[in-house]
């Protein structure tokens, strides 16, 4: 059995792809609000943000994590339209 410091280690080592996969989604967002900006699009397509969630739900394996995934993507959206907001 593994300890809890292996566990650590696993975790870290998924921060840290995660920590990447962050920053390319963001500078993607970036890319999408000059979109939005240059063609006088909202920041807000509250019909894009429900299929990106159930679209990910579906992918999900272990369902019992259906509410925390959703959480996190309603987070991660959040945060997305924030950068967006920026530029605007």
């Amino acid at each position: 059995m593994e300890g809890l410091q292996q566990y650590r280690e696993k975790i870290d080592e998924i921060d840290e792809k995660l920590v990447a996969l962050f920053e390319e989604r963001m500078e993607t967002v970036l890319k999408v609000a000059a979109y939005k900006k240059e063609y006088n699009l909202p920041i807000l397509d509250e019909a894009r943000e429900e299929k990106v969630i159930n679209k990910n739900k579906a992918r999900l394996k272990n369902k019992e994590f259906e509410d925390s995934l959703e959480s996190f993507f309603i987070h991660l959206m959040n945060l997305s339209k924030k950068e967006q907001e920026k530029i605007f």
